[in-house]
C-alpha cells in the first residue's frame, strides 16, 4: 500500500469498508503521512433527506449521492481542476461552507459507498476496512449510542447489501484489518 501511494504523483486512493470498521482512522493516518493528499469523507456526500425515497435506497449504494461527488470532486480531480467540496450535513439537512481541493495533489475518498463502480474505476488503490460484527457493532454503540438502533436497522443492513451487490472486497481490494490499524503506522 505504501509503496504504491509513493510511487504516484497523484494517487487516487478509497477506503471502504462497514461502518465502525476504522476507515476514517485509516484515512487520518494516511492524512497525516502523507498531507499532499487531499481527504475526503463519503459522509458529506450523502443524499439530502427528501431524496431519500424508498426507491433510491433500494439501489445498492443509492444513499450516496454519487452524481454530487462526480460532479464536485472526481470529475475535476480528473481533468486537474480545482475542485470545491460542500459538506453536506445530514442532521441539519444543510450544506456547510464549501473548501477547495489542490488540482495538484492525489486524493483520498473515505467512506461507505465510496468503491461504487463509477469510482472504484479510477481509483489507483482501492483499500476495504474489515471488521467482525461484534466490534462493529460495539463502536458504534459507543459512537453513536443514541442511534445505534438505526445504524442496526436500518444503515448496517444497506452497507451490507452494497457489499454483497457488488461483490466486496474482491480480489482488487488491498484488505486491511479494523483491528491493527494503529499496527500499521
Amino acid at each position: 500500500m505504501f509503496e504504491i501511494i509513493r510511487s504516484l504523483p497523484k494517487p487516487f486512493i478509497l477506503i471502504d469498508g462497514p461502518c465502525g470498521s476504522g476507515k476514517s482512522t485509516l484515512a487520518t493516518h494516511l492524512h497525516r503521512l502523507y498531507p499532499e493528499l487531499n481527504l475526503v469523507h463519503m459522509d458529506d456526500f450523502y443524499i439530502p433527506v427528501p431524496q431519500k425515497t424508498p426507491e433510491r435506497l433500494a439501489v445498492p449504494g443509492g444513499n450516496a449521492n454519487l452524481e454530487r461527488l462526480w460532479e464536485e470532486v472526481v470529475s475535476p480531480y480528473l481533468l486537474g481542476q480545482p475542485a470545491l467540496v460542500r459538506p453536506y450535513n445530514a442532521h441539519k439537512d444543510c450544506y456547510l461552507p464549501g473548501y477547495t481541493l489542490d488540482p495538484e495533489e492525489g486524493i483520498i475518498i473515505e467512506g461507505s459507498y465510496s468503491c461504487l463502480p463509477q469510482l472504484a474505476e479510477h481509483a489507483h488503490l482501492k483499500l476495504f476496512v474489515q471488521v467482525d460484527p461484534a466490534t462493529q457493532r460495539e463502536r458504534i454503540r459507543l459512537r453513536n449510542p443514541d442511534t445505534f438502533p438505526l445504524f442496526e436497522s436500518r444503515w448496517i443492513p444497506l452497507e451490507n447489501a452494497y457489499f454483497s451487490y457488488y461483490h466486496m472486497p474482491d480480489g482488487t481490494f488491498t484488505v486491511i484489518d479494523g483491528n491493527k490499524i494503529h499496527d500499521l503506522f
